[in-house]
């Protein structure tokens, strides 16, 4: 990115990996509602870095001391940099490091041909799996740990907030996970019809939501601006719980008297960690596995990198009706 809503593609050398790092040769990679920020000028951009953080690729070079793959391999990048020593790299929440870097926002990401990342990030893509349903391993992972920090557990009742990608694809998490119910709003046609494609037991137009109640789960998935924190208290259940997704450019007022009153536990999400033996990341291949084509239907768009500006100019227009759209360099 240049300056606000202008993308150019340029020639650039190919990067080698430092001590510890794999060079990817990317095959598929998302555009994120971070990237339309970034796209939109709503927080600034690193200059001349490029965006990208929901990808796929195959290993092309092996950095010095990397053990454990090898060149050639089909692999999904969990596109965090961090210091692998401090208590919460040490605990599994190395989303929390001090020194955390997202891959295609502080440093270069995956709307290029190739991209230098840490071999810890690294996933296997499993037998069947194509890069571009690899390159939603990332975008699920992040509705996977908002369930997580949210507790589901088997039988609740979910509300997910918003049906872009993220939402769209909580619905398909909550499903997963074993939600008794999973009911999605949406703003646009196209959105109501897919959360329904993805599971939802029902769907809900936005301005309706008010009458919405006794959730035990609700996840929040769409930011900006919008009221959907005040929504969300209203929907869920006294002793419920809310997840905070959404990326919200402006300060959110919240009933903090509501809040106290239902006793209810608000936690915000970013991006994903290993809480236990099997990472976010983990449980979202593992849900791409056994539900490609739920996954696949998802990804609305595609186009070659030399069309990046026309995939960004697709996903912010709502007109076009996409959800996903991705590139493939």
């Amino acid at each position: 990115m240049t300056r606000k809503e202008t993308i150019e593609v340029r020639d650039a050398d190919t990067p080698s990996p430092e001590p510890g790092e794999v060079l990817v040769r990317v095959r598929a990679c998302g555009v994120c509602g971070t990237d339309l920020h970034y796209y939109h000028g709503v927080f600034p951009s690193a200059p001349n870095v490029p965006p990208g953080h929901e990808y796929a690729g195959e290993i092309a070079e092996l950095g010095q001391g990397v053990e454990g793959c090898e060149v050639g391999q089909r692999v999904a990048v969990e596109p965090l940099r961090n210091c692998r020593e401090c208590v919460s790299c040490r605990t599994g929440k190395y989303h929390l490091c001090s020194k955390r870097v997202l891959l295609g926002a502080m440093a270069p990401g995956a709307f290029a041909e190739y991209v230098t990342v840490p071999a810890y990030g690294l996933y296997p893509l499993p037998d069947g799996l194509d890069f571009e349903l690899g390159a939603l391993a990332e975008p699920l992972a992040v509705a996977v740990h908002g369930l997580h920090i949210a507790g589901l557990s088997i039988g609740e009742r979910v509300l997910v907030m918003g049906s872009g990608a993220i939402g769209l694809l909580t619905v398909l998490a909550a499903r997963s996970a074993g939600a008794g119910e999973v009911v999605a709003t949406y703003r646009h046609e196209h959105q109501g019809r897919a959360a329904e494609a993805t599971g939802a037991a029902r769907v809900v137009k936005a301005d309706d939501v008010g009458g919405e109640k006794g959730y035990d789960v609700v996840v929040e998935t769409i930011g900006g601006n919008a009221p959907t924190l005040g929504q969300a208290l209203s929907a869920v259940r006294s002793g419920g719980r809310i997840s905070v997704l959404g990326v919200f450019s402006q300060t959110a007022e919240i009933n903090a008297l509501a809040l106290m009153l239902k006793e209810v536990t608000m936690v915000g999400g970013i991006t994903y960690c290993r809480p236990g033996r099997r990472s976010d990341f983990d449980v979202a291949l593992g849900i791409l596995a056994s539900e490609p084509a739920l996954a696949r239907a998802l990804i609305t768009h595609r186009f070659p990198l030399e069309k990046a500006a026309e995939a960004f100019a697709t996903a912010a227009d709502k007109g076009t009706k996409s959800l996903k759209v991705q590139v493939a360099p």
